[in-house]
């Protein structure tokens, strides 16, 4: 009841973040990234080159993590998971009791405790069950198949499969995918059993996957750049203008890129050029009287 009720308070009156951002929802045409703000803010593009927020919509709970299941949005944050819908954000009860994670990229899954659940089929009305890990999941990858880190190592759950991956970082903690691992300092290929070191001074805060390639957003000296990991040969590109943490990225097979910051920016790359834009609010004025009626 509480929850039910905290909601359609944050529904009506909005968090008080401002224009913050926390990630990207990916999509085949980065052009078509969602931008999510921490309290479940929703940005869009409007097909002339802005994202724009035109809906009152938020989430119960503080997001830190978007994805797509099904080619529907879906977002996690303070053991949560949330799906997108025209009407606003749903949580989507994994089970009972515990504390939700959820893989970022275009096939997320979640968990909870042991228990992995895909997030794009029902099975009895509830999240269909993926498989059983050894332990307590604490963060997943996912693509093809699905890779987890529990406190006993890093496993890959292939068809209900489970099978420990030797050699894989002991504190993997942020997956990219079902290869990519990303460490402090560098990239992890699970695949390849081998790392890629960052530049030196390069903080990366957000990557995705693409074609056998690992693409990541470093600051480094006080700017921002995109760097490029295809097998272990990494490539730099400086990012025009950028500078400060980024949240998410998003590229697609025409090469084009989408790079989003905390503080709202947004960088866009088509062909060599960066082009600097900034989400903003287009919300329809607030309702007066109570707010929304809640069931018990």
């Amino acid at each position: 009841m509480i929850l039910r009720v905290a909601l359609a308070l944050l529904v009506l009156f909005g968090h008080a973040h401002g224009e913050t951002l926390v990630a990207l929802a990916p999509a085949d045409d980065a052009r078509k990234a969602i931008a999510i703000g921490p309290g479940g803010e929703v940005y869009e593009p409007d097909g002339a080159g802005s994202w724009v927020r035109t809906r009152r919509i938020a989430t119960a709970t503080t997001l830190a993590i978007a994805g797509r299941a099904g080619g529907e949005v879906v977002a996690a944050g303070g053991g949560v998971v949330y799906r997108l819908a025209a009407n606003g954000w749903s949580a989507l009860r994994l089970a009972q009791q515990g504390q939700a994670v959820m893989s970022p990229g275009s096939r997320a899954v979640g968990a909870v405790g042991r228990q992995l659940y895909a997030l794009d089929r029902l099975k009895g009305g509830e999240p269909e069950k993926l498989g059983i890990a050894p332990s307590a999941v604490l963060a997943i990858g996912s693509g093809k198949s699905i890779v987890i880190a529990t406190a006993n190592g890093v496993h890959r759950v292939d068809r209900g499969t489970v099978q420990k991956l030797a050699g894989a970082p002991a504190n993997a903690r942020r997956f990219v995918d079902d290869r990519w691992v990303l460490l402090d300092t560098g990239a992890f290929d699970l695949r390849a059993g081998k790392p890629t070191a960052w530049p030196a001074g390069a903080k990366v805060s957000a990557a995705i996957a693409l074609d056998d390639k690992l693409y990541a957003v470093a600051s480094i000296g006080g700017g921002s750049e995109l760097i490029t990991v295809a097998g272990t040969k990494l490539d730099r590109a400086p990012i025009t203008g950028a500078a400060g943490a980024a949240v998410g990225i998003v590229v697609d097979r025409a090469g084009r890129a989408v790079v989003a910051f905390a503080d709202g920016q947004l960088f866009v790359r088509a062909g060599e050029t960066w082009t600097a834009t900034r989400v903003r609010d287009a919300l329809p004025a607030a309702k007066p009287g109570p707010a929304p009626a809640t069931s018990r």
